[in-house]
C-alpha cells in the first residue's frame, strides 16, 4: 500500500544493542553500520499491521469541531522507541506486508541526529533481516542516485550496499570513501563480523575527481577501522598511466576526526654544491599534542657537511602562541680546502594574547647566530633574511597597574651586524613611565599636566669573536651602566576663538652614569691617552620650549560643469626652544703646550655627553595638503568624489640665536603623494643655506649668496616610487588575502601581511609592481669632490605575475641597478597547478644568491610535507 512521503518512526530496540558498537565514521565499515541501523529503524511500520488496537479510544476532542471524515488510527508501543528520525521518498513508499519488505522509491532521504543519507532506491527485508541501498538507471543508462551517506565532513558513496543484521556481514560494490582530504574507493568489498573490511582493487588519492590525476592502486587489502589498510603490492598511477613506482606491500595508517599522526617529511635533493652531494632538512612529525607539535630535521653532504635542526610551534587559544627553531650547522667544503667551522641559530617568536592578563605581557623576537651573519647558511633560496646584514634580538615583559596610568617594561635586546662584526648587547634595561599625562587637581586644572619616565640600562658592545670563542671576561669589562629620568609639564590652550593653539612645555632630564673617563697627554709622542675609571657622576640638563600651531584653508573653484574645487589645507608651526648650559662632569687636561683643554668626562659613558653650549632655537614649519573635489555621478551618496593630489608637503628650519655663525639649520622637505590606492611616491630632501668649496666641498661660514653660489645646494634627497598594476578586482583579493593572513599567528606569514603584492594566486589573472628608488648623497670625500660631488643610488625593481592558462603562471623579480647599467638580481618561477599537486621552477642566475630548484608538493594539506626540491646552490653557480 502507499503512504505519506514523509514519516516519523523510531529506532527498533535490535538498533539499540547494535548502538552498543563503536561507532566512528570516519571509517567505512563504521559508517555502513550506522547506515543500515537507520534503514533498518522503518521495522516498526510492519508491525503496526500485528497490533490489536483497543475498542475504544478516549475522544477528547470536543463534538463541535470533530471532522467528520474517517481517520487512520496507528497505536505504538512507546517503549519500543529510543530516537526519532525522519525519511521521505518523491516517488513513494511501498509496504509489502506478505513479504515483509518497505522499498523507498525516487530520491529517497534519510535524516538521523545530523546524518543524512540519500539512494533512489531503498529496500528493507524484514523476513532476511537485510537491507539493499542501490541506484536506478534512466532511459539512457545513466545511473540514478547512486547511495550516499554524508556526516560533518566524511562522506560515503558506493553502487550498492547489503548489509545483514543477524551475522553482520556486509556487500559493497563500488564503494568510495571522502575523509577530510583523501579517497578511498573499493571495486568490490565485504564486511566481516568483527568490522574488518576486505576489499580489491582499490584506490588511495587526495584528487577528488572521478578519474583522479594520480591514485595508488591497492590490489588487496584489508581495513581495520580507526587503525590501518593493510595491501598488497601498490603502484603508483598517473593520468590512468602505471608507473615503475611501486611496492610489495603497503600500510596506511587511519586516524579518527582531527587526529594527527606523526611521520617522515620528505627532503630536498642537491645534486651539486661545494659541500658534494646530498640531502636537506630529511624531517620527522611529532604531534605531541593539540597545543605542541614540532618537527626534527637533518641534513647531510658527502663530503662531510652536516646539520640538525629542530622546529617546534606552540599555541593555547586565548592565551600565548609561538615557535621556535634551533639549528646547529658544520661546514666542511673538503678537499683541498680543509676549512671546518660551525655555526648555531636559535630563532623564537612568542606572543601573548591581550586576554590571558590585561596587566601582565610578554613577548619574545630572537633571531642569533653564532657568526653574526645569514649569509652562511646551505640553504639560501628559502631564506628571506638572507640580504639582511643585522640581527634584531628582543624579549619584553610588560606591567601594567589597572587603571593607573603608570606602566613598566623590563626588556633584554641583542644587535649583530655582520658588516661591522659588532655585538651590542642590552642586558637588562628597565623602564618605568607614565602612560599619558597626569592632570592634578584635575577638577579646577584641565590644561597642564605632567608625565614622567625614567630607565635603568646596562649595555655591553663587543666584537662577535668574543662571544664565539667564549671570551665571557672580555665581554663583562665592556659593560656600561647609568640611570636617567625625566618630567616633563605641558600645557594646552587656544586663544583667538580656538583660531590659534599655544603649546609650552618644560623638561628636566638627570642621568647618573657609573663610567667615566680621564684624559692625559703622553709627552713622548703627543697622543692622547683615555683611561675608563668606575667612578660615577650626575649630570642634567633643562629645555624649555613653547609652540604656536593653526590651521589654514583656501578654497579654488574652477569653471565647468563638475564643479572642481581644489582644498588647501595649510599648517604652519612655530616653536621657541631655550636649552641653558648647565653641563656637569667638566674636566681639564693640558697639551704639550699647556694649554688647558676641557671635555666631558662622560665621553665614553652609557648616556654621552660632549661639551655643548646653551641654544636658543627658532623652529619654523609648515604642512600643506591638496584635495580635489569634483562631481561624479559614481558616487551615490554626496554625489561627489574626492582625490588627494598631495598628502602632505612639510618644510622645516630653524634659527639658533646663540650661536655666533651658521645658525640657520639645513631646510628639510618632504613630500608625500599618495591619489589611490595603488601609486605612492616618497620625496625627501635636504637644504644646505652656506656655501662650500668647490675643491673640496667643505662647507663654509658664509651665506652661499654671499659667495655667489646661488641660494645653497641640496646635500642629500631620495625619491622613492611604488606603482601596482592589477584589476580593481585583484586589489581587493590580495586586501582581503593580507587581512586573514594578519589573523594568523604563523609568523611566516609576515613577510606577505606587510608585502601582499609578492604573493602568487592562480585566482589573480596578473600583477606588476614597480618599485624605483633614486638618491643622491653629497660626496664627504675632499679628493674625489672635484670630480664628483654626488654619490646616486638608483635601483629599480620589477615584480610580477601573469597566468598564461588557468593552470600556468608565471612570476618574476629584477633588480635593475641604473646607475651601473646591471641587473644585481634577477629571479623567475614558472608554476603549474595540477588540480591535487603544484609544480614550481624556481631560477635565481644573477645575484649572489644563484640557484635553481624544481620542487613538486601536493596541494591537499595532508600533502604539504610530501614535497620533493632539486635544487643546485650558489656556489657551482658561480
Amino acid at each position: 500500500m502507499n503512504q505519506n512521503n514523509s514519516n516519523f518512526v523510531a529506532l527498533h530496540p535490535l538498533i539499540r544493542e547494535l548502538k552498543t558498537k563503536r561507532n566512528v565514521f570516519t571509517d567505512f565499515p563504521a559508517a555502513i553500520r550506522t547506515l543500515f541501523f537507520l534503514l533498518f529503524v522503518t521495522f516498526p511500520v510492519l508491525t503496526f499491521a500485528y497490533s490489536e488496537p483497543p475498542d475504544t479510544i478516549p475522544n477528547t476532542v470536543p463534538d463541535t469541531i470533530q471532522d467528520s471524515t474517517p481517520m487512520r488510527k496507528i497505536y505504538l508501543n512507546q517503549t519500543d522507541f529510543n530516537s526519532i528520525i525522519t525519511y521521505s521518498a518523491r516517488d513513494s513508499i511501498y509496504s509489502d506486508l506478505k513479504k515483509k519488505q518497505v522499498h523507498l522509491y525516487g530520491d529517497a532521504k534519510l535524516d538521523y541526529e545530523g546524518i543524512d543519507m540519500t539512494a533512489d532506491y531503498l529496500l528493507i527485508d524484514l523476513k532476511k533481516n537485510e537491507v539493499l541501498a542501490t541506484y536506478t538507471l534512466d532511459s539512457t543508462g545513466r545511473r540514478i542516485g547512486q547511495p550516499l551517506f554524508i556526516d560533518d565532513t566524511d562522506t560515503l558513496k558506493a553502487a550498492s550496499i547489503r548489509y545483514n543484521f543477524e551475522t553482520k556481514k556486509g556487500y559493497i560494490q563500488e564503494a568510495a570513501i571522502k575523509q577530510d582530504e583523501y579517497y578511498l574507493s573499493m571495486e568490490t568489498a565485504k564486511r566481516q563480523p568483527n568490522e574488518d573490511v576486505h576489499f580489491v582493487h582499490g584506490k588511495f588519492t587526495t584528487c577528488n575527481l572521478e578519474e583522479p590525476h594520480y591514485h595508488f592502486a591497492l590490489s588487496k587489502a584489508v581495513m581495520v577501522p580507526d587503525k590501518r589498510i593493510v595491501s598488497g603490492p601498490v603502484n603508483l598511477w598517473i593520468m590512468g598511466v602505471p608507473t615503475p613506482l611501486g611496492l610489495p606491500f603497503a600500510m596506511i595508517p587511519l586516524q579518527k576526526k582531527k587526529e594527527r599522526k606523526s611521520g617522515f617529511i620528505m627532503p630536498q635533493y642537491s645534486l651539486a654544491s661545494a659541500y658534494g652531494m646530498g640531502l636537506q632538512d630529511l624531517g620527522y612529525y611529532f604531534p605531541i599534542s593539540e597545543r605542541f607539535q614540532t618537527i626534527a630535521y637533518v641534513t647531510a653532504f658527502s663530503r662531510g657537511s652536516f646539520g640538525f635542526r629542530n622546529y617546534s610551534e606552540y599555541s593555547t587559544k586565548y592565551k600565548y602562541n609561538g615557535n621556535f627553531n634551533i639549528a646547529y650547522t658544520r661546514f666542511r667544503y673538503g678537499y683541498p680546502d680543509s676549512t671546518v667551522f660551525g655555526t648555531t641559530s636559535i630563532n623564537w617568536v612568542h606572543n601573548q594574547d591581550p586576554k590571558l592578563n590585561p596587566n601582565w605581557s610578554f613577548s619574545a623576537n630572537v633571531n642569533f647566530n653564532s657568526n653574526s651573519t645569514n649569509k652562511q647558511t646551505l640553504n639560501t633560496a628559502n631564506n628571506p633574511q638572507y640580504f639582511n646584514n643585522t640581527l634584531n634580538s628582543d624579549i619584553r615583559l610588560g606591567k601594567r597597574f589597572g587603571t593607573l596610568p603608570i606602566s613598566a617594561d623590563l626588556k633584554l635586546s641583542m644587535r649583530q651586524n655582520s658588516t661591522t662584526k659588532l655585538i651590542d648587547l642590552t642586558s637588562p634595561v628597565f623602564n618605568f613611565q607614565t602612560t599619558n599625562r597626569i592632570f592634578p587637581f584635575k577638577k579646577v586644572n584641565k590644561v597642564v599636566g605632567f608625565s614622567y619616565s625614567n630607565e635603568f640600562q646596562n649595555r655591553s658592545t663587543f666584537k662577535d669573536r668574543y662571544l664565539k670563542n667564549g671570551n665571557f671576561d672580555s665581554i663583562g669589562h665592556n659593560f656600561r651602566n647609568g640611570f636617567t629620568q625625566n618630567v616633563n609639564i605641558q600645557a594646552t590652550f587656544s586663544v583667538l576663538k580656538n583660531t590659534i593653539r599655544i603649546t609650552p612645555s618644560a623638561t628636566y632630564k638627570q642621568i647618573y652614569n657609573f663610567q667615566s673617563i680621564r684624559k692625559s697627554v703622553n709627552e713622548t709622542n703627543n697622543t692622547v691617552l683615555i683611561d675608563t675609571i668606575g667612578q660615577g657622576g650626575f649630570s642634567h640638563s633643562f629645555t624649555s620650549s613653547v609652540s604656536l600651531t593653526s590651521n589654514l584653508y583656501s578654497y579654488y573653484r574652477f569653471i565647468g560643469k563638475r564643479k572642481t574645487l581644489l582644498r588647501h589645507v595649510m599648517t604652519p608651526t612655530i616653536s621657541f626652544n631655550y636649552t641653558p648650559s648647565i653641563q656637569q662632569g667638566i674636566a681639564t687636561y693640558y697639551d704639550t703646550a699647556h694649554t688647558p683643554i676641557r671635555y666631558s668626562i662622560f665621553e665614553r659613558s652609557l648616556y654621552s655627553e660632549y661639551l655643548s653650549k646653551s641654544s636658543g632655537r627658532i623652529v619654523f614649519g609648515v604642512n600643506n595638503t591638496f584635495e580635489l573635489k569634483q562631481k561624479s555621478d559614481k558616487d551615490t551618496v554626496t554625489g561627489f568624489r574626492k582625490t588627494r593630489l598631495i598628502d602632505n608637503f612639510f618644510l622645516s628650519t630653524d634659527y639658533d640665536i646663540f650661536k655666533d655663525s651658521m645658525n640657520w639649520s639645513d631646510l628639510s622637505m618632504r613630500m608625500v603623494i599618495n591619489p589611490n590606492e595603488f601609486i605612492n611616491l616618497t620625496i625627501t630632501a635636504n637644504h644646505s643655506w652656506y656655501g662650500w668649496n668647490d675643491t673640496t666641498g667643505q662647507i663654509k661660514k658664509e651665506y652661499a649668496f654671499r659667495t655667489k653660489q646661488g641660494i645653497g645646494r641640496i646635500t642629500t634627497a631620495s625619491f622613492a616610487t611604488s606603482l601596482l598594476l592589477t584589476t580593481k578586482k585583484s586589489r581587493e583579493r590580495l586586501q582581503n588575502i593580507s587581512n586573514k593572513m594578519a589573523n594568523t599567528w604563523n609568523p611566516q606569514y609576515q613577510q606577505w601581511i606587510l608585502n601582499p603584492n609578492q604573493m602568487v594566486y592562480f585566482e589573480i589573472p596578473w600583477k606588476l609592481t614597480i618599485d624605483h628608488i633614486f638618491s643622491l648623497n653629497l660626496n664627504s670625500n675632499a679628493t674625489t669632490f672635484r670630480y664628483k660631488r654626488y654619490l646616486p643610488t638608483n635601483t629599480v625593481t620589477l615584480s610580477g605575475d601573469v597566468s598564461i592558462t588557468p593552470n600556468w603562471k608565471i612570476s618574476a623579480r629584477m633588480m635593475y641597478d641604473v646607475d651601473n647599467r646591471a641587473i644585481s638580481n634577477f629571479n623567475i618561477n614558472l608554476h603549474r597547478n595540477i588540480h591535487c599537486w603544484n609544480v614550481t621552477f624556481n631560477w635565481t642566475p644573477i645575484g649572489t644568491n644563484k640557484n635553481f630548484t624544481v620542487g613538486i608538493r601536493g596541494n591537499a594539506s595532508m600533502l604539504q610535507n610530501a614535497n620533493i626540491n632539486i635544487r643546485k646552490p650558489p656556489i657551482v653557480l658561480n
